[in-house]
């Protein structure tokens, strides 16, 4: 038996194999339906997609054959991988380098094989797809062909692996970077937002232009900070770090919290809020975290008064929903056009001047209740239609 050399690029191909992280991977659709291809197509009882480490030749999928795996030094891919060429051997019983093999002389009896190298970019071959007989045979030309196509289809996959792995790092790295950001930028912004507050609160003899000034300053930190808050609040979300704190809460108490916090913005957009409570609501109990939920409320009760008619009324209701306690917030505005609806909870999206926008936000807002309302078990929803537009969500009741 002769041992493959080992190839010139190892160190490379290793590391390749590395980024891959696929050795040891659960079994995958994708490959399995190529090696039955192949083996169908080359007429063969055995078809694998073999994959060659520092020690051994690992199947990623193993098409006719129980085992996962074999030693590097028996692997018939191991020579494969040498070349860039389709590696055949007709009849290992009179092949020098493979008659006495232990694959060859036992289980599972190779005596042809035909293996395409898997070649990624810098042609770095990682392993092969490989059909195998345990009766001496050739392939025809198409039979070749076909074998070399599917094996360009494995490269495929594993080449979109590589793609994939590479997104989730920029992803997690992007995320750790907002992370980061905002942390460093919440903290003088909190420290300037109280200061400018202590500032014009004081502030008495002021001449007009001045206090004009201050104002200004007082409502952009206002706004730096709101904007900070969400893209930390959306990166913890989307990195699963947000922590929420679950207790039982008065769902009444809760809207009135809500709506009392919310007055003066709404105000500030030329409407009035009013709270609807269903009769048979009173002393209602729901299990949520409290802080999170009036974030949700908040950020629907300033989205309706910032997109309606001045003098609106902003109806935030609470009523019985089968066994279920829905929390609604509705506006008498234009309605959302029909092909921006689609776009609501994506990040970064807002509606446009049409919808009357009298302040500015950051297109996270909506975003961010879904995933806190999905935190809770529920999903957020809305109906609009000009005149009329209504977003609710409902969450379980919880029996005294």
């Amino acid at each position: 038996m002769k041992c493959a050399d080992i190839p010139d690029n190892e160190e490379e191909r290793l590391q390749k194999l590395k980024e891959l992280d696929i050795l040891d991977t659960l079994e995958e659709q994708a490959y399995d339906d190529l090696t039955h291809l192949a083996a169908q197509i080359c007429d063969t009882p055995i078809a694998l997609v073999s994959l060659i480490d520092e020690n051994r030749q690992w199947f990623k999928s193993h098409h006719g054959l129980g085992a996962s795996e074999t030693p590097r030094e028996y692997a018939f891919c191991a020579h494969a991988i040498l070349d860039d060429q389709l590696f055949i051997v007709e009849d290992a019983d009179h092949d020098e380098r493979f008659h006495d093999n232990p694959l060859v002389t036992a289980e599972p009896h190779v005596k042809f094989y035909a293996g395409v190298p898997l070649v990624l970019d810098s042609n770095i071959h990682v392993g092969t797809l490989c059909v195998i007989d345990n009766h001496a045979r050739k392939l025809d030309e198409q039979q070749k062909e076909s074998l070399e196509a599917l094996a360009r289809q494995v490269v495929t996959q594993l080449k979109l692996r590589l793609k994939l792995k590479e997104m989730e790092q920029l992803d997690h790295a992007k995320d750790e970077f907002i992370s980061m950001v905002s942390h460093e930028l919440r903290t003088p912004l909190t420290s300037l937002k109280g200061s400018l507050g202590i500032i014009n609160h004081m502030a008495t003899d002021l001449d007009e232009q001045t206090d004009a000034m201050l104002d200004i300053a007082v409502r952009n930190a206002d706004q730096l900070l709101v904007i900070v808050n969400d893209i930390l609040d959306l990166a913890k979300m989307e990195a699963g770090k947000l922590e929420m704190h679950f207790e039982m809460l008065d769902a009444e108490a809760l809207l009135q919290d809500a709506l009392e916090l919310n007055k003066s913005y709404i105000e500030q957009c030329g409407c009035h809020g009013i709270l609807k409570i269903a009769d048979e609501m009173s002393g209602t109990m729901i299990k949520g975290d409290k802080q999170r939920l009036l974030q949700v409320i908040s950020n629907l009760l300033s989205n309706a008064a910032k997109f309606s008619p001045d003098g609106d009324e902003i109806v935030l209701s609470l009523e019985k929903s089968q066994s279920q306690v829905r929390i609604s917030v509705t506006d008498h505005g234009n309605g959302i056009p029909q092909d921006q609806q689609i776009l609501l909870f994506k990040k970064f999206r807002q509606l446009g001047k049409a919808g009357n926008q009298k302040l500015p936000g950051t297109g996270l807002g909506l975003n961010i209740c879904k995933h806190i309302i999905q935190a809770h078990q529920s999903e957020i929803s809305f109906t609009s239609s000009p005149g009329c537009t209504e977003f609710y969500y409902s969450l379980k009741e919880i029996n005294n």
